[in-house]
């Protein structure tokens, strides 16, 4: 007997055995088969930097019903259902733009042929292979495996709802009685004392309804009441509690219709204020700007590209605005400051009440302004004219006076565009038109622009090689005694006839060479050449004079414009008071603090210093007791007043008397007639330039003149 016994345990044991290894063989198979059935269900993609074409399997065409071939990511993001077209192409264009490397999976809707919506999972990964960078991955249709996964889901939250009811509060409505009766928890809520369930007709619990949640809570029980069928709804509304705060909650329940014609709705009221009050917190950091909370470039892009689809007809002025040398105020006074004049610039803007105007921060220093239904260009003009004449006074930042000026670019729609990129790629062309034209403008989109960035271009081309091919040349414009008449100096004047585009004025191609940084090594030569035909000049002659150099903004910025003035000093063992450098007022006002440090380190060198153009810039007579200057010119504009307007020769004698009592030396510059002569010399001014006298002259003809 116990040998049958054991023979039959291990016949058990055995089929067993053998059993499970059936079990593991089917289960890899079923995974492999799974894996097979995967694959002939996607479509293969890849997509290289080299060609920018994009490769789709022909699996494609199956799914989307179509017979030509995709080709590039644009005829692919037009099959995108539209609330996902932009982010999708957000996510493409940032992945190639950093070359990312990462895996990545999206899951989106796209639409067919046939107007049909379909679920796909679109996933892929980056990769460079000498230097090109590539995208690979597969498309498959989800739909079908989604739609599985929402049914399981509802079966799982109708689960959930009965597993979780103890941490609900109970709901229930007679509808023809105009009963309610919510469970006891609802009155720590509500601050209603008592004991037991809370019964109440539906208007009064209504009363407790947040006022901009009742419409939407109306109109969705409307449709559940007047619907014939038994049926599950959810709704998520907020609630007045105690001390007026608000609570989300949400109602899960089935609305029955009995046999009479009797409706009842029975459910469950959760709190959801927590997760409602993250999904707030996340949806606000999705479309607003961490720094100054306006909306960001996602929300702009989403709301003007629904815009222009919800209303194709209706006029818009799209105006991109730059803040002119921000990167100066980051590097000068750090990114608080940068952060705080941000967000100064927007509550300005948004202080200004401007009807049917949408301002976003597009980015770093960029801001994009939306003024809806717009009637003629006068109307965009006066906006303009309103917002650069807010900026015009100094914004005070941690006890720091600022300057804030604007470049400007518009484009109108549908005028200047009918697609939202080609709107705003025309409104910044206009903004950078607006800057290389002197910034603290505006300007519109012209077709002629591209005409002119076209110039820019090619001038900006040609001056990165102008030094290496010898085109930079230095004139100099001789500086008058005006008790004397003799020749006590010169101001050098740089001239540039390039070989393919002929002579550029100074006027046209310095702006560029200071916006492309460029002026740096331009700036450098200058120095450098000024320098050495000054120390040619000093051992022609026992006679004291001044070469009078300019430096531009982005060269007082660089901070090694003062060691490169020294070395370049000893090298070529050049007395310092043989040198004068000339900054325009509006140079210093951009940032005084910082500026004036770096004038008092030149001053140690034992160069003079000149403020130039002065009464044009910002003009801060306070300035004036604290700069370390030795010399002050009077600008042109000045000067043409002669004889012809009081107001300008009484500004011009002030500035003589003022700077006489400051010890400094008054320079007249563009001095043209004798009249103006006659004036000046009349009024003391100390020296003057101009053509009355002489033009620029080349080096041989200036030191003539000196030596004579």
């Amino acid at each position: 007997m116990l040998s049958i016994i054991f023979i039959l345990i291990i016949n058990l044991i055995y089929k067993n055995n053998k059993y499970k290894k059936l079990y593991n063989k089917y289960e890899s198979n079923k995974r492999r088969y799974r894996i097979a059935i995967e694959a002939l269900d996607s479509a293969i993609w890849e997509w290289n930097s080299e060609t920018n074409k994009l490769f789709i399997s022909k699996k494609i065409k199956d799914l989307l019903k179509i017979n030509n071939d995709i080709t590039n990511f644009e005829e692919w993001l037009y099959f995108i259902s539209d609330e996902e077209r932009e982010d999708i192409r957000i996510f493409i264009e940032y992945t190639i733009k950093n070359r990312v490397l990462d895996n990545f999976v999206l899951e989106h809707s796209v639409i067919d042929v046939e107007d049909k919506k379909l679920t796909i999972k679109f996933s892929g990964k980056g990769s460079i292979k000498e230097d090109r960078f590539y995208l690979s991955g597969t498309i498959t249709d989800f739909t079908e495996r989604r739609r599985l996964e929402d049914i399981n889901k509802d079966r799982e939250d109708k689960n959930r709802l009965a597993l979780e009811g103890s941490k609900d509060i109970v709901y229930w409505w007679n509808v023809k009685e105009n009963i309610i009766s919510v469970g006891s928890s609802i009155r720590k809520y509500l601050n209603i004392s008592g004991n037991g369930d809370l019964l109440i007709p539906s208007a009064t619990w209504e009363s407790y309804i947040v006022k901009e949640d009742l419409e939407m809570y109306k109109c969705k029980l409307n449709k559940v009441l007047n619907s014939n069928k038994n049926e599950f709804y959810t709704i998520e509304y907020r609630i007045l509690g105690k001390n007026n705060k608000a609570y989300w909650v949400e109602f899960k329940g089935k609305k029955t219709i009995k046999k009479n014609g009797d409706i009842f709705i029975h459910g469950a009221l959760s709190d959801i204020t927590i997760r409602k009050e993250k999904e707030i917190e996340i949806n606000h950091l999705t479309f607003n700007d961490e720094v100054t909370g306006i909306p960001n470039r996602r929300y702009f892009s989403r709301e003007i590209s629904n815009r222009i689809k919800s209303f194709p007809d209706k006029k818009f002025a799209l105006i991109f605005i730059d803040i002119d040398n921000f990167k100066y105020v980051n590097d000068t006074y750090g990114h608080d400051t940068g952060d705080s004049l941000l967000k100064e610039f927007s509550k300005t803007i948004l202080e200004m009440k401007i009807e049917e105007l949408l301002l976003t921060r597009y980015g770093g220093d960029e801001f994009v302004l939306v003024k809806n239904n717009i009637k003629d260009r006068k109307q965009i003009k006066d906006l303009l004219d309103n917002i650069i004449k807010k900026f015009s006074k100094p914004i005070n930042i941690n006890g720091k006076d600022i300057f804030c000026t604007l470049s400007i670019g518009v484009s109108i729609y549908p005028t200047d565009g009918k697609e939202l990129g080609i709107l705003i790629k025309r409104a910044d062309m206009a903004m950078y038109l607006a800057k290389i034209n002197g910034k603290n403008r505006y300007e519109f989109f012209d077709f002629k622009i591209l005409e002119v960035l076209n110039r820019e271009f090619d001038i900006e081309k040609g001056l990165r090689i102008a030094i290496d091919n010898e085109e930079i040349k230095l004139v100099f414009q001789p500086k008058i005694r005006l008790d004397t008449t003799e020749v006590i100096g010169f101001e050098v004047l740089v001239r540039w006839n390039s070989k393919d585009l002929g002579v550029v004025p100074p006027n046209e191609f310095i702006p560029i060479a200071e916006n492309s940084g460029i002026i740096i090594s331009i700036g450098n030569y200058i120095i450098n050449e000024s320098f050495k035909k000054c120390k040619e000049l000093s051992l022609m002659t026992n006679r004291k004079f001044k070469m009078a150099i300019n430096l531009s903004d982005v060269q007082i910025r660089d901070e090694e414009i003062v060691k490169y003035i020294a070395e370049t000093l000893k090298k070529y063992e050049l007395d310092s008071s043989y040198i004068e450098f000339e900054i325009t007022e509006s140079i210093i006002m951009k940032s005084a603090e910082r500026n004036i440090k770096t004038l008092e380190k030149l001053k140690k060198i034992g160069v003079t210093l000149a403020l130039d153009d002065f009464g044009t810039g910002y003009s801060s007579l306070s300035y004036l007791r604290i700069l370390p200057i030795d010399v002050l010119k009077i600008d042109k504009t000045f000067i043409d007043g002669i004889v012809i307007e009081e107001k300008s020769e009484y500004i011009i004698n002030s500035i003589i008397n003022l700077s006489h009592y400051l010890n400094l030396l008054v320079v007249a510059e563009g001095v043209e007639t004798k009249e103006q002569l006659d004036y000046l010399r009349i009024s003391n001014c100390d020296i003057i330039q101009g053509y009355y006298f002489s033009k620029p002259i080349n080096f041989e003809e200036a030191a003539k003149m000196l030596v004579k």
